[in-house]
């Protein structure tokens, strides 16, 4: 069980790098820390599905980094 939990582990890990690079830019980044406004004038982008799967993955990251903490091999 958990050389499985391992290796889902791994396999979400490289998802949600892969997810987060291939997805565009959504605003300034660092630009803003310079007290640039515009980033409150835009509307927020609507979820699409890439940002869904990337939270999914995320989630998925969390709950087994989180197994493989607190669990004894």
């Amino acid at each position: 069980m958990h050389t499985a939990i391992v290796v889902l582990h791994f396999l979400v890990s490289i998802l949600a790098i892969a997810l987060v690079v291939a997805q565009g830019p959504k605003g300034e980044g660092l630009g803003a820390i310079g007290g640039s406004a515009r980033m409150f004038q835009v509307p927020r982008p609507r979820d699409t599905f890439a940002t869904r799967i990337t939270g999914v993955a995320a989630v998925l990251f969390a709950l087994t980094a989180t197994y493989l903490a607190f669990v004894p091999q």
